[in-house]
């Protein structure tokens, strides 16, 4: 589990922005949630001799594909023998940050370098031709994209800030593996496109497409660290440092 303390961000009497205060306190809260109880743990993916993350990634898998499921709104993400099942081999290239109440799983995200994906879900939704373009139009390359995607929290926990701990401490990963530009897929009838907008993501235009899985359309967003306005980039760098003073983020379990 990360630990750490707030660094940095405005002193006492700063004037912080009324649009960006937002970002400052889920900052905050997040940086106490790393030390703290609903507690925020960073795993990481393990070198092949040392699968450290690979017990974990069951439970997880469960957990979303229950979240999905949503009562059966979602069949696909439950099999006929009744168990919860979202298998995917990004899993196991991924760095996982999760939200636990005691030893409950409550929430989840994972981020993955975008060069370690055999599928990806935002290439797959634009296509490889579009997907490229994109690319070339944010002046990077795949080794410059971190791809965040499985964003799940228990509905009973909703509305009080598990995901944007797990959005903020996502996007400091981002920054603190040099990956300039995080990108993924937001569904759009429940709000999640708008969410990520909060954290500075951007909608790709006519990105928007049905996809019968979700049961609903979805869209690619964007956020490039290097245009983010001052004011967030020290929100997301608070966090970044709390991640980095535990050394997580970088090799073996969080």
């Amino acid at each position: 589990m990360a630990q750490g303390q707030v660094h940095g961000g405005p002193g006492p009497g700063a004037a912080v922005p009324e649009s960006w205060q937002w970002m400052y306190d889920t900052a905050r809260r997040t940086v106490a949630a790393l030390g703290g109880s609903p507690r925020i743990e960073v795993r990481c993916p393990g070198s092949d001799s040392e699968p450290a993350l690979l017990p974990a990634i069951p439970a997880i898998r469960a957990f979303r594909a229950e979240v999905y499921y949503a009562g059966g709104r979602r069949p696909s993400f439950r099999a006929p023998d009744g168990r919860f099942t979202d298998p995917d081999d990004a899993d196991l290239r991924a760095h996982h940050v999760t939200c636990r109440d005691g030893d409950v799983l409550v929430g989840c995200i994972r981020a993955v370098p975008a060069e370690l994906l055999s599928a990806s879900p935002v290439e797959a939704h634009l296509g490889p031709g579009r997907a490229a373009a994109l690319i070339s139009e944010l002046g990077t390359d795949r080794t410059g994209l971190l791809e965040a995607a499985r964003l799940a929290v228990t509905a009973a926990r909703r509305l009080q800030g598990i995901a944007a701990a797990l959005m903020m401490v996502t996007l400091a990963l981002a920054r603190q593996m040099g990956r300039p530009v995080v990108w993924g897929t937001a569904g759009e009838g429940e709000g999640q496109d708008r969410f990520c907008a909060r954290f500075g993501f951007r909608v790709l235009p006519g990105s928007s497409a049905y996809v019968p899985r979700y049961r609903d359309s979805v869209c690619v967003v964007v956020h490039d660290l290097r245009t983010a306005p001052p004011r967030v980039a020290e929100a997301i760098a608070m966090v970044q440092r709390a991640i980095s003073g535990a050394g997580t983020g970088q090799g073996g379990p969080g």
